[in-house]
């Protein structure tokens, strides 16, 4: 092996982590052409996953794609714009129990379109849904830099600027806060998440930040995610609850029907299931 191609080889191997994919312009940067990507796919150091796509080694694993890995290398090796949220963020922070039963979906926020184009070429082991950053008027408020545990497929705390994961199973994922995840989550009411469904996770949010919930309800665009934030809150005695200022958010006029046939709830104009009358309420607004 010639000096200059062991030192392109040391380089892949030092900046493409075991498992992780990039495209041919990332390899291109890195000074291999493309009679080199072909040697390299023969030599098993390169796996083709897609068009134009290419994982390090992975032991021959045939298996679809590792959700967690793919987006990993979208967002710290080809630079992607996105994070994970709605249930998907949710399900990192815990709330397994309340998973959809089948073929799990990823919930991915981007405005991207390469972003969807490189999904779009790739199998993985999670149905990608893209929706857009611009449900926010401020598409970062309530996204954050955690480690994401790739043994536990858990989530640890936020990590500041400058931080490293100490271990090679913990790696840097961007996504939502508790608090941007169910807005992110209701507003997929009643289309892809059911009522009923959204009103059993946010029973679970019993340690919200009321901060970072107002602001964040100052800078929703959906009428819909708002109103059903502040109606299941309403349902709620939790602490967090008396420090959000309902009469301070915009929650637009006229009635919304989320629930076929159910009754319209006279605070927040939006037709509710009948069992849940306003006897239900634990709180007033």
């Amino acid at each position: 092996m010639s000096a200059v191609r062991g030192h392109l080889l040391n380089r892949l191997l030092r900046d493409l982590p075991s498992g992780y994919l990039v495209d041919t312009a990332w390899l291109r940067e890195r000074g291999l052409s493309a009679s080199s990507v072909r040697d390299y796919v023969k030599r098993d150091w390169l796996e083709r996953v897609g068009p134009r796509l290419y994982r390090r080694d992975s032991a021959n694993d045939t298996s679809p794609l590792r959700w967690e890995t793919t987006l990993l290398s979208l967002m710290n090796l080809l630079n992607e714009p996105l994070h994970v949220g709605g249930l998907t963020a949710l399900e990192l922070a815990g709330y397994w129990h309340y998973a959809i039963v089948g073929r799990r979906r990823l919930w991915i926020y981007s405005d991207s379109q390469r972003t969807r184009t490189l999904l779009n070429r790739l199998t993985l082991d999670a149905d990608p849904v893209v929706r857009s950053r611009k449900l926010f008027s401020e598409p970062e408020l309530g996204v954050a830099t955690r480690a994401l545990d790739l043994v536990t497929g858990s989530l640890g705390p936020e990590m500041l600027a400058g931080d490293k994961s100490p271990v090679s199973h913990l790696q840097l994922l961007r996504a939502s806060s508790l608090e941007r995840a169910i807005l992110e989550t209701l507003d997929e009411v009643p289309g892809t998440v059911s009522f009923d469904h959204a009103a059993e996770l946010f029973e679970g949010l019993t340690t919200l930040r009321p901060r970072l919930a107002t602001a964040l309800l100052h800078a929703c665009r959906s009428v819909k995610a708002k109103r059903l934030f502040l109606y299941f809150a309403s349902q709620h005695s939790y602490a967090w609850v008396r420090s959000v200022r309902r009469e301070e958010v915009d929650i637009g006029s006229g009635k919304r029907q989320i629930v076929i046939g159910g009754r319209l709830d006279p605070d927040y104009l939006i037709t509710v299931p009948h069992e849940r009358g306003p006897g239900a309420r634990r709180r007033k607004p």
